[in-house]
Formats: structure tokens, C-alpha cells, sequence
């Protein structure tokens, strides 16, 4: 049998904050590797506002990876049209799981906001570029012999709130941006690394290359039970704790 297509490993810890207080993780993740050996990373960040933040976020990792798996196999030579289809699906994870939360808050009587979760996320094949979706803060990083790819973080409408996969205008909100063919490396993150791994110079937020570097070295000579127990001691260890309060997720991918 041959290895998968990738090596992967991700981890979500929570935050002092929520710890401190004896809540738990807000955070969510899901990593799916196909036969085909198409690579389906995804990251939701409940709001720490909302009741159910977390319930939601897990909701809408597990439509959103449904979605990217039930995509047929694809063709060599689809190029656009098959972005368009991991764009088309997507939309119908996001809108599956808005349908869930929205059945589930009517039962709590609740508003749906109670839901209020981010996405960030991956569909890619080795060698062949994908694309990264994106609502809200957290970030993506795809690493590649041409350089860097970037989907940053996105506020509301004022500097600490963002956009959630619960707003009525989701659709509005959510961004797709292209990963090149030749990306061998992808980072996906919440926002509570987007404060370890980004920097902000000239009004725009860029890769912090010393935080990713060494994590990615790592992780490449690890099994993947070890590199996950490395990357949850990493992120939860005193140095990041004293620099973030929030839940951190971060999930590493390399092509084989």
C-alpha cells in the first residue's frame, strides 16, 4: 500500500483564559487525506461571546470536510473547473451547517448567534495547487518554491470583532484565495497562533518565518502521534501563554 500523499498533524489547546475560568476549547479542527490524495484541512474558532461557540465550530468543520469529501475524484486536466467545484462545495458545507445550527437554536430557543463560529481552511493536491477558504480571522499559510502564499485575517466592522459563518451575509464574507501548483508546505490557524505567527508591517500582515520554520522541521521528522503531542506542548507551553490567552489551532500539512 502506498503512503499517503501527505504528512499531517494539527492540535487544538485551550486558551489560560478559558482554562482559568474552567471552560473548554472553543477551537475545532478536522484533517482528511483522500485515496486520491487530496488534503482537506479545516479550522473553526467558536466565539468566545457565544454560548454554543464551540458546538458550532465542530458543526461546521465536520459539513465543511463532508462537503470537500464527497467531491468525485479529480481530473488531471479540470484546472479551473474543478476550483470552481471545491468553491461550489464549500458553499454547500457552510450552508449545511448554518441549516444545523439554526435547527438546533430554535430548539434551545436561542438566536443562532449563539453559534457564532470563523472558518479557515485547505483543499489542495500534491503538486497540483488548490485553494483556501476563508470567513473571518485566523490564517492559512501555503509554503512553496516561488515563496509564500497568504490568506490573512479578516475584522468586522470595528478592529476586535470579525466575521462568523452564522452572519446572514456569510456568503459575502467568505473568500477564496488560489494556492500555487508548486506549494509543498500549508500552515492553517486560528487566531489565537495568528498572534505568534503573523507580523504586520507597511499596513498588511505577513508570515513570521522563525515561529513556522522550526515547527515544520519538526514536524517532518515525526510520526504524526508525535508530532501532535510536540505541537500541543508547543502551544500550550508558558512562553505562548504569556503571550496569548486565547484557544490556539494550528494544523501543518507537507506533501510527501
Amino acid at each position: 500500500m502506498e503512503p499517503p500523499a501527505w504528512r499531517v498533524a494539527g492540535s487544538s489547546v485551550t486558551g489560560s483564559a478559558h482554562a482559568s475560568a474552567g471552560g473548554e476549547c472553543q477551537d475545532r479542527h478536522r484533517v482528511e487525506v483522500t485515496r486520491k490524495g487530496l488534503l482537506i484541512a479545516v479550522v473553526s474558532d467558536g466565539a468566545g461571546s457565544a454560548r454554543f461557540g464551540g458546538e458550532g465550530a465542530g458543526l461546521l468543520c465536520d459539513a465543511v470536510a463532508a462537503a470537500l469529501l464527497a467531491l468525485p475524484p479529480v481530473n488531471p486536466d479540470a484546472g479551473r473547473s474543478a476550483l470552481l467545484a471545491g468553491c461550489r462545495a464549500v458553499c454547500r458545507g457552510v450552508a449545511a451547517a448554518q441549516g444545523a445550527v439554526s435547527e438546533l437554536a430554535a430548539e434551545r430557543s436561542v438566536g443562532i448567534e449563539a453559534f457564532h463560529a470563523t472558518l479557515v481552511g485547505a483543499a489542495m493536491l500534491p503538486g497540483r495547487g488548490g485553494l483556501f477558504f476563508h470567513i473571518g480571522d485566523g490564517a492559512a499559510l501555503a509554503l512553496g518554491e516561488s515563496g509564500w502564499t497568504l490568506s490573512a485575517p479578516r475584522n468586522g466592522e470595528y478592529a476586535d470583532t470579525t466575521w462568523f459563518f452564522t452572519d446572514p451575509a456569510w456568503r459575502r464574507r467568505l473568500r477564496f484565495t488560489r494556492i500555487g501548483a508548486d506549494t509543498d508546505t500549508v500552515f492553517v490557524m486560528s487566531d489565537g497562533v495568528t498572534e505568534l505567527g503573523l507580523k504586520h508591517e507597511g499596513g498588511g500582515a505577513e508570515p513570521f518565518m522563525p515561529f513556522f520554520e522550526p515547527i515544520g522541521r519538526f514536524l517532518a521528522q515525526a510520526s504524526r502521534a508525535e508530532g501532535e503531542q510536540a505541537l500541543s506542548a508547543t502551544l500550550d507551553s508558558e512562553a505562548v501563554r504569556a503571550k496569548t490567552a486565547d484557544d490556539k489551532t494550528l494544523i501543518w500539512a507537507q506533501a510527501r
